[in-house]
């Protein structure tokens, strides 16, 4: 009977809470990976044919290099968004589909 309360415990006191902040985590990356794409395509010169899984993938990369490089050079919220959001426009810019050379 304790074993099974002691398992009971473990279960809402530690597992569950870990399982919903990492879901929330993976959510909200997903939310501003989509905002940091959506701008990056903005700001992209050009026009650009892909879709939103696209965009999003490249927001969640932006967002990571751009993170990655703000904690490098200890700057502070406001250069991480700058920087997160430059990484997103170059990564756009560079992965995108060419539209080939026409003769």
């Amino acid at each position: 009977m304790l074993l099974a309360v002691l398992v009971i415990c473990i279960v809402l006191f530690v597992v569950l809470p870990f399982v919903n902040a990492t879901f929330w985590a993976l959510v909200s990356t997903l939310v501003i990976g989509l905002v940091l794409g959506v701008i990056a395509r903005v700001i992209a010169p050009g026009r650009s044919r892909t879709g939103l899984l696209f965009t999003t993938l490249v927001g969640v990369a932006g967002s990571l290099v751009g993170t990655a490089v703000a904690r490098g050079l200890h700057t502070g919220t406001g250069g991480r968004l700058l920087l997160q959001i430059g990484a997103a426009v170059a990564l756009v810019l560079v992965l995108r589909p060419s539209k080939g050379i026409r003769a």
